[in-house]
């Protein structure tokens, strides 16, 4: 019923605080799967843990990805326990359905001479290079999702303590930090964001949006991805890289210089501990290194002196 779904929707943006862009996805999902419990001759308030596997097997049938099925019955559970909350439905058909198993794949990332490389090779004068090498300079330093730079204000912004305050998913605040050389970008992009906002009051200027496009209005999380794209293709690497890919790159880097994992989990504002552990993926070397410095076996000499050579203590293996 659309009344139900439409409430529904409203709740998840006035009260779960989720984005537009995830409302959205859920109404579509829930519109299918309404479609199709109707034409089974029931309503959504009646519907049955058949109706919802059968959901779940049309997607897959129609040729959806594991990822966008499982976000589709989430939504479809979250709604049902919207309904019995409020009394609109007596259970939930879609507790016991499971979700598909997903294959974990390794986040896109640049190694550190990369990413030097590429911030290193971007044009740092006039008003769009001043501001994309501080977009990547800020992205990298702070690991913040697109949508949290995006978001970002002069007011949140507190460049001689090194640090700023983004709002992530569910709308939670956090501090994340600035190096020196994110603030050195940054105080290079403020004269040309001053000039082109001169007509703008003080106070609204600093509640306006940090990085600004071409017409002077709030560069938006498509745009931000548009300009790391453009600079990629430009910088000749061959593989692709989008704003997201900084966040990975952050992760990885810090996790790989020996940041413990749930520090890392702090600054990136994941909720659970196994979404940041998938950056211990490019750590082998360095565990290596630690291995071959303290086993005991590891790093030596094999078979010259007797140590660590095939026969150990007269037994031969």
């Amino acid at each position: 019923m659309p009344s139900l779904i439409d409430g529904y929707l409203a709740y998840l943006g006035a009260i779960r605080s989720l984005s537009p862009r995830t409302v959205a996805a859920y109404g579509n999902d829930l519109r299918l799967f309404s479609a199709l419990v109707e034409g089974a001759g029931r309503s959504v308030e009646a519907a049955e843990p058949a109706d919802v596997r059968d959901f779940v097997a049309s997607l897959v049938r129609d040729g959806y990805m594991s990822s966008s099925v499982n976000r589709a019955l989430s939504a479809v559970k979250g709604f049902y326990r919207y309904l019995l909350r409020y009394g609109h439905a007596s259970t939930n058909p879609a507790k016991d359905v499971e979700s598909l198993p997903m294959a974990r794949t390794l986040p896109a990332f640049m190694f550190e001479d990369e990413m030097a490389e590429f911030i290193d090779g971007s044009p740092d004068d006039g008003f769009a290079g001043a501001r994309d090498r501080a977009i990547f300079e800020t992205l990298y330093s702070t690991g913040c999702r697109v949508s949290e730079l995006a978001g970002l204000t002069p007011a949140d912004v507190d460049l001689r303590a090194g640090r700023a305050r983004v709002t992530g998913k569910g709308s939670k605040e956090r501090v994340v930090f600035l190096s020196d050389t994110a603030r050195a970008a940054i105080e290079a992009w403020l004269p040309y964001r001053s000039a082109r906002l001169a007509g703008m009051g003080e106070d609204e200027a600093r509640h306006f949006g940090f990085f600004l496009n071409a017409k002077s209005g709030p560069l938006s999380t498509r745009g931000i991805a548009y300009i790391v794209e453009r600079r990629m293709a430009a910088s000749g690497r061959s593989r692709q890289l989008s704003p997201h890919g900084f966040r990975h790159s952050f992760a990885t880097h810090l996790v790989g210089r020996g940041a413990d994992i749930r520090v890392v989990q702090a600054m990136l504002g994941h909720r659970n501990i196994s979404t940041t552990q998938v950056y211990t993926h490019v750590d082998m070397a360095r565990l290596r290194e630690v291995y071959d410095g303290a086993h005991p076996h590891a790093g030596k000499p094999r078979g010259a002196s007797g140590e660590a050579s095939d026969t150990i203590r007269g037994t031969t293996r």
